[in-house]
């Protein structure tokens, strides 16, 4: 297991990329706009909006996603109130040429949480990019940035 874990740093260091064993990388923007992103098409008079996020490769195999996200409700006239949440996947990953695929262990469907059970990490010269697809117009996908230090 050493040996998988010198290896792993090796590669990641000659990748010139900042992604590092238990670093995480925080998301820094979603199709190129900053946090907290709302989500387009949501017809609420304050929409849902996504607050943060991670990602965590950690030593040994296992990664996690996290991210929050948030919806102010008008209660009266004059008042509102926060509804929000947040979410942790975990599972383990492999680490490939330009790219890291993460296979969550207890994945469900739920707000906001990855639409499928295996991701495909794209890595690049600041961090993470993440494509997911098969959303409903006007949003056809969602690319989010995971860097060391956003903006990414």
């Amino acid at each position: 297991m050493r040996h998988l874990t010198l290896a792993l740093v090796a590669l990641l260091a000659a990748c010139d990329g900042p992604v590092e064993v238990e670093r995480p990388l925080l998301l820094g923007n979603i199709n190129g706009q900053p946090l907290p992103w709302a989500v387009p098409g949501d017809t609420m008079v304050r929409p849902l909006k996504i607050t943060e996020g991670w990602i965590l490769i950690h030593d040994g195999g296992m990664a996690e996603r996290h991210e929050r996200y948030e919806r102010w409700f008008l209660t009266t006239p004059t008042d509102s109130q926060i509804i929000g949440g947040d979410w942790t996947h975990a599972g383990t990953y492999q680490w490939m040429p330009g790219r890291i695929v993460i296979t969550y262990l207890s994945w469900s469907p739920g707000p906001l949480a990855p639409s499928q059970a295996v991701e495909t990490l794209y890595v690049t010269d600041r961090g993470l990019t993440l494509r997911e697809t098969g959303f409903v117009p006007p949003l056809d996908s969602m690319i989010r940035a995971f860097c060391a230090q956003p903006p990414c």
